[in-house]
Parts: C-alpha cells; sequence; structure tokens
C-alpha cells in the first residue's frame, strides 16, 4: 500500500531531526558526507527513530546539493551521497516495511540573492535525479522559507515524478509566512500546483505549530503535515553575562 492510500486510513507518525542528533553526537561538519564516510552513523539513527514508532523516515539529503555541499567543496559528489543516503534509508526500513521520503532542503534563507530560480533548479534536478532513481515514497521538501523557491522546486518535480510530494513551509511568526502571506493561503497555493501533502516544519515548536493549524482550512485533496521543532530559546538574561548575551544576539540574526 503506498503513502496517500495509507494516510487515507491513518495519521502517520513521521521521525525527527538528524542534524540535530549528529550535532549532539559532536559532529559539526557535513551532515550530508556521512551518507558515504559513516553510513553506519546514518543507519542506526534511522533505526533507533523507527524503534522509537517511526513510521515515516527520511534520508539524510537535507543540504545534498551541489550549493550546499560546495562549501564543504562536495559539489561533485552529489550523485554518490544521495545514492548512499536511499540505500541506507530503505535498508533501515526494510525489516519493518516503514515508508522512506527522499528530502530535499530549501536553499534560500531570508535573502533571495542567496541563489537565483536557475540555480536552484539546477542543484534540484541533479539531486531529484538521484533520489528518485532510488525509488523513494515519496519527496519531502522542508524548511522553506521562501514561498517562491517552494512553489518553484514543487512545479519542477511534477515534471519529473508523479510519486507523493510533501510541501513544508517555515513560518516566520504563528501562521504567516516570511514574506507576510498566511498559511492557509501559502498551503493552498502548494495544493493547487501538485503537492499532495502539505503542511510547517522548522523554527517554531509544538505549541505555535497547533496555534498556527486553527487558521488552516482542511485542504480539499492533500493531506496536512507538522515537523514542530523544539521551538525557540527561553532565555534568562539575569543568568547570563554580557559576552554569552552577544553571542545569542548574534547567533539568532544568522538563523
Amino acid at each position: 500500500m503506498g503513502l496517500l492510500e495509507e494516510l487515507q486510513k491513518s495519521i502517520l507518525t513521521a521521525d525527527g531531526a538528524m542534524g540535530t542528533l549528529l550535532y549532539s553526537y559532536g559532529i559539526n561538519y557535513c551532515n550530508e558526507e556521512l551518507n558515504i564516510q559513516k553510513p553506519e552513523i546514518i543507519e542506526k539513527i534511522h533505526q533507533d527513530y523507527i524503534a522509537a514508532g517511526a513510521d515515516i523516515i527520511q534520508t539524510n539529503t537535507y543540504g545534498a546539493n551541489a550549493i550546499k555541499l560546495a562549501r564543504y567543496g562536495l559539489e561533485n559528489q552529489v550523485k554518490e551521497i544521495n545514492e548512499a543516503a536511499i540505500q541506507i534509508a530503505k535498508r533501515a526500513a526494510a525489516p519493518g516495511n516503514q515508508f522512506v521520503l527522499g528530502t530535499i532542503g530549501g536553499i534560500r534563507g531570508i535573502r533571495k540573492s542567496d541563489a537565483t530560480l536557475q540555480e536552484i533548479i539546477d542543484s534540484l534536478d541533479q539531486q531529484a535525479i538521484q533520489l528518485l532513481a532510488g525509488d523513494p515514497d515519496g519527496l519531502l521538501l522542508e524548511t522553506y522559507y521562501d514561498l517562491e523557491e517552494l512553489k518553484t522546486t514543487v512545479t519542477y518535480l511534477r515534471t519529473l515524478t508523479d510519486i507523493p510530494i510533501i510541501a513544508q513551509v517555515s513560518m516566520h511568526e504563528p501562521g504567516i509566512l516570511q514574506n507576510g502571506l498566511p498559511l492557509n493561503d501559502a498551503l493552498n497555493q502548494l495544493e493547487a500546483i501538485g503537492a499532495n501533502v502539505v503542511g510547517v516544519n522548522c523554527r517554531l515548536g509544538p505549541h505555535h505549530t497547533i496555534q498556527a493549524f486553527e487558521g488552516v482550512k482542511l485542504p480539499e485533496k492533500a493531506f496536512l503535515s507538522a515537523y514542530p521543532n523544539a521551538s525557540l530559546l527561553d532565555i534568562d538574561e539575569s543568568e547570563l553575562s554580557t559576552s554569552q548575551m552577544q553571542i545569542i544576539l548574534e547567533k539568532q540574526h544568522y538563523i
């Protein structure tokens, strides 16, 4: 039974963060390179999420595109990194028949100048072809702050495949995107161009995610998804030194 057919009869639980766990292990380099350098670490994380009850796991490919891999001098290893990622995930999911999603992350942050749409499409094409070759149960598009980029990505992927596409935005404030558009309007637009599942992920935690969904009408055909994180920092400024507070403010500026 396929992913969409299963969603028609039950709520599915997905896995959680990959990068957060890797960081907790002391790994702070290129998470995606581990698919070929330390595959056993990635497979163990998949297995642990499955053991915790995940019905869906996602490949370790959030930043496995040429633009992001270029930061580490790995832009010529897109094929190898994505191939390995989906093989690892499918191997981990095989005993329990969990669904495997090929993950594609957003490239633009708060600035459209981070990449042109043509650069994004070129990078997307290279990554998507490798993920699709591994026969995933769907594609997961996550952490997109720029709706224009996400819509371009969904539209282009629909020319490559008819498998389920999960399209998720990252909100600026509960119920509001970075460009000021209400979440409900954004999800409707994503459904209209071919996304099978629409929703949100990252930045905000469970409380604000639920709050945001209170203003969302059920789509006509698409399903809803929510991948909240641990929410924003709760800082007690009275216990911080001036230097510590400055570091936090600098980090928040670049998030």
